[in-house]
């Protein structure tokens, strides 16, 4: 035992002497407000990448820094490369590598199943929640190691006794004892234990809905999602007036499928005395919907202005629903517009990626790259422009239309805003000004079934054939298609693909060089419980329907094994008979690595010698349709030459 306790200290010194003398992070106990540096040195003995790197990055694989891009930047400074951020006061804990650049193939961490890392401190102790995100980035570092439950169990114990009231950190800790248990009653007994715990945090505040976040989250925890609904009821029961237990109600009868019923049922929650307060606007966003449905001009004018809750990030955007939501009925276009000019005003506010909450923090907003902000904002503004555009039209202000949209067609335009901008040229006779904005849409997306309509009206009253409107639509695709295959010729890799001997189909059968030798092979990376992988499968179906019949392609649609199991991926295809590729699954816990990504889903693309030509980490919408198909296409046309 103390040898081995011996070999355990022993290892992890020589991980932080290989942390020291590689990278440098200063401060070492770094506190909330602290301006963090990091320092790699490339000439070091042990360091992966070395001193002729053009481009160094610090890859986040687990992270509280949440004002912090995944990939931060490193720059140059001497022999060195230097990053430096402050720490915010919601950070607790960090994990990362380093990377010979975005397609680099060296990556830097002091150990295979260790990655470099930085802990925050108050004074000598680490801070709430630290080592409780330590044990929840081992997932990261170390994915599939049976030691992972150990070592969480010993990361669980050290922040309960830093913080012996950290609630999560209490519920986790008899979840890791549930899965080490050694027979089922031992696992009961720790069950049991869990669901106290929980009881317990219930009563503190059962009518706050923060509490019972942290409360749904507990029997989340322990896998017990089937009493999240009693919980509701309980609060309904015993707290019939809480505010909880009114949203609770006023969520019920949203989902009512008679229209009717529902608005009658909101209407009385009115006139009980809810007509203002926390639970109001959801109902008066709902009233808010229908009447403006409806045609109902005052009662939508009345609900719209009690809709809106107190000042938050997404303010700009709900201000823009309810001018929109106007304007498509048509009705009070001057509230639509002063609707539409209180979102500009605030437009560089625009709601962007995921906004956290905490109820200790408040809203926390996430990175966001100033090029993507920029387009952001400039295409929020040009939609803004083109909704008061056609309202200053229904108002009879037809000089005053004219100059938004000439705002609206110089700010950014996008889809939204293209499309009202034709419909203030359809309905002031000029289709083929109206056939030109909706032209501008086709060349971003040539496929959009809507634009190819109104496109379609449009250049028939402008007097063109619909011969020549199909061939000039013809003539698109094949150059949006040409482009796109240019764009992406430039992005080749030629990277050594990845091993991949600890994949099976799932029935266990691995996957074996042979069976891709001189193919071009799709691996799509995803998890059951993804939900951008969900919102991907029926577009990657499509493109398997395209050439599930050529020998040549090869798909692989991989359960990438994160947080599931063969079983988990076997219950999803049953579920899911509408997706007919052939599923896989993965058993290697670096396949990550292997590929190079840290986010699902992903796609990587290997050809006919191997490697990797191509890998998209994300969900892109509806153009991975295009894209995918597109490289397929370049890989079997240089596969021919």
């Amino acid at each position: 035992m103390f040898k081995h306790a011996l070999a355990c200290c022993l290892l992890v010194l020589a991980l932080l002497q290989v942390q020291a003398q590689v990278v440098q992070i200063i401060p070492e106990k770094p506190e909330r407000g602290d301006k963090v540096t990091i320092i790699y040195h490339p000439g070091a003995p042990g360091a992966a990448i070395g001193p002729d790197a053009t481009e160094v990055l610090i890859n986040f694989t687990y992270s509280t820094f949440y004002e912090l891009p995944w990939k931060l930047p490193m720059t140059r400074q001497g022999k060195d490369w230097v990053a430096s951020f402050v720490l915010q006061r919601y950070a607790t804990f960090a994990t990362f590598y380093l990377q010979n650049g975005e397609r680099g193939e060296l990556i830097d961490k002091p150990a295979a199943d260790r990655h470099y890392s930085i802990a925050v401190y108050k004074g000598d102790k680490r801070v709430r929640d630290g080592f409780l995100h330590e044990s929840y980035s081992l997932g990261a570092q170390m994915p599939k190691s049976p030691r992972i439950p150990a070592l969480q169990l010993e990361l669980l114990r050290k922040e309960l006794a830093n913080y012996p009231d950290n609630y999560e950190a209490k519920v986790r800790e008899q979840s890791v004892l549930m899965a080490m248990a050694k027979s089922p009653a031992e696992k009961l007994k720790h069950r049991n234990e869990a669901r106290k715990i929980i009881a317990a945090q219930f009563e503190k505040n059962p009518t706050f809905g923060g509490n019972l976040n942290k409360v749904t989250m507990g029997y989340l925890i322990i896998g017990e999602n089937s009493r999240l609904d009693s919980i509701r009821k309980v609060v309904s029961t015993r707290f019939p007036e809480s505010d909880l237990a009114k949203d609770y109600l006023i969520s019920a009868i949203g989902k009512e499928k008679d229209t009717l019923k529902k608005i009658n049922q909101l209407e009385a929650l009115l006139k009980k005395g809810n007509e203002t307060g926390e639970n109001s606007t959801d109902i008066h966003r709902m009233l808010f919907d229908y009447y403006t449905g409806k045609g109902d001009a005052g009662k939508s004018v009345y609900h719209a202005r009690r809709s809106l809750g107190p000042l938050n990030p997404y303010t700009p955007q709900q201000l823009k629903v309810i001018a929109e939501e106007m304007t498509k009925a048509r009705i009070a276009p001057d509230t639509a517009i002063a609707y539409a000019e209180a979102a500009l005003k605030i437009a560089d506010q625009w709601p962007i990626g995921v906004i956290r909450y905490f109820p200790e923090y408040g809203h926390i907003l996430p990175y966001v790259a100033d090029s993507t902000r920029k387009k952001t904002v400039a295409e929020a503004r040009s939609s803004l422009y083109s909704i008061i555009a056609l309202n200053k039209l229904y108002t009879g202000n037809k000089p005053a239309a004219f100059e938004h949209l000439d705002k609206a067609a110089a700010t950014g335009a996008n889809k939204e805003s293209l499309m009202n901008i034709a419909a203030v040229y359809a309905q002031t006779a000029n289709p083929q000004k109206a056939f030109e904005a909706v032209w501008s849409v086709l060349l971003k997306d040539p496929s959009d079934k809507q634009a190819i309509g109104v496109a379609r009206k449009n250049f028939l009253a402008a007097s063109g054939t619909e011969a020549e409107f199909n061939t000039r639509l013809k003539e698109l695709e094949e150059l949006k298609l040409a482009q796109l295959k240019q764009t992406l010729r430039k992005q080749l890799m030629n990277k050594p693909g990845p091993e991949l001997a600890k994949l099976t189909d799932l029935k266990g059968k691995p996957v074996t060089p042979e069976m891709m030798k001189g193919k071009v092979v799709i691996l799509d990376f995803w998890a059951t419980w993804c939900i951008p992988c969900m919102q991907e499968m029926p577009y990657l179906q499509k493109v398997y329907d395209k050439y599930k019949h050529r020998p040549e392609v090869m798909f692989m649609v991989v359960n990438s094994g994160a947080r599931n199991t063969i079983k988990d991926a076997i219950g999803w295809e049953a579920k899911n008979p509408q997706y007919t590729f052939p599923l896989y699954f993965n058993n290697d816990p670096e396949i990550g690595e292997k590929v190079g990504f840290t986010l699902i889903p992903t796609i990587a693309i290997i050809d006919q010698q191997g490697l990797m030509q191509f890998r998209t980490i994300g969900f892109e919408g509806a153009e991975l349709e295009h894209k995918l198909a597109a490289q397929i296409d370049i890989l079997l046309e240089a596969g021919k030459k």
